[in-house]
């Protein structure tokens, strides 16, 4: 019996290099095919997250188009409101003027308007009280040392003041414009009868515009003021008017028509309208915490009646 032959060392290698190769070309196939792969993935992923990166963007751009499209619309028709109820205004006003032109014209020769009584005897003093019950004497006295500041004329020491004040609050980076200053006794005739027409009553007119003769504004001592485009009941909310309300007194300016003061002023409420008393009444007054020139002084206030 023959006993196996062993078979030569080249002829073993041979038979085991197939295996080798095989291995090593699943291993070159498989490793740039992963990678390829992986590639195409981070491609692929960059490429729906830019997708829908820009679909986002083109969504609030619609958004923003609409809402300010809403904003327009809704700017357009308060415009369009404020056209509408000027133009009523102006009807109903010149309406009014026309009655009451053909009234005077009924009315007997020599009929005056009646003469008010007036007791301001001292109308240049700083710290003289207008109102409803004190009128100028004579009532169409002006001032002689009426100077410019911003276009608005106004008394020396009150234009000088009122300038330091503005200088303070510029220098915190508030703007304080001036809307109106002094006006003499004819400029309040055609403000009043403004007033009156525009509200279509002498009482209605009473609460938010003084009869000429009356008028603070005639002191040469009083600015309304405002911020920009803000004036009147708008210049209570800006940051410009709180800022007032902590220094104004430095200054020698007092808020003339305060909050719940109509039965003593006479006057509705005016955040805008600044009186000057001077620095000490001004500071005093501050500190005591009396809001008006009435209980300051001791002077009788209210309605003309």
């Amino acid at each position: 019996m023959e006993e196996p032959t062993e078979r030569p060392v080249n002829q073993v290698n041979k038979i085991k290099k197939p295996h080798f190769l095989r291995r090593h070309l699943i291993l070159v196939i498989c490793i740039p095919t992963l990678i390829i792969a992986s590639v195409l993935f981070v491609v692929i992923t960059d490429h729906r997250e830019r997708v829908t990166s820009e679909s986002r963007k083109v969504a609030l751009q619609k958004e923003l188009t609409a809402i300010d499209e809403r904003a327009k619309a809704v700017v357009k028709e308060k415009k369009l409101a404020a056209q509408r109820a000027e133009a009523e205004a102006r009807a109903k006003a010149e309406k009014d003027a026309a009655e009451a032109k053909k009234k005077a014209a009924t009315k007997p020769a020599g009929t005056a308007p009646a003469t008010p009584k007036c007791d301001v005897t001292n109308p240049s003093s700083i710290t003289a009280v207008l109102n409803k019950k004190h009128c100028f004497s004579p009532i169409d006295w002006a001032p002689t040392d009426l100077v410019t500041i911003k276009g608005y004329p106004l008394r020396r020491e009150a234009a000088s003041q009122l300038q330091a004040l503005m200088n303070a609050a510029q220098a915190e980076g508030l703007q304080i414009d001036i809307s109106s200053a002094y006006r003499s006794y004819a400029d309040q005739q055609s403000t009043y009868r403004y007033w009156v027409n525009a509200n279509g009553s002498q009482a209605a007119a009473d609460t938010i515009s003084a009869r000429p003769g009356y008028s603070e504004h005639q002191t040469g001592l009083v600015v309304d003021l405002k911020v920009g485009s803000c004036y009147l009941e708008c210049f209570g909310s800006t940051a410009q008017y709180t800022w007032l309300t902590q220094h104004a007194a430095d200054y020698g300016f007092i808020r003339r028509y305060p909050d719940g003061m109509t039965s003593i002023t006479g006057y509705s409420p005016e955040s805008w309208h600044w009186r000057y008393v001077g620095v000490a009444v001004a500071k005093d007054m501050k500190a005591k915490g009396v809001e008006t020139m009435e209980k300051y002084f001791g002077i009788s206030g209210g309605d003309y009646q």
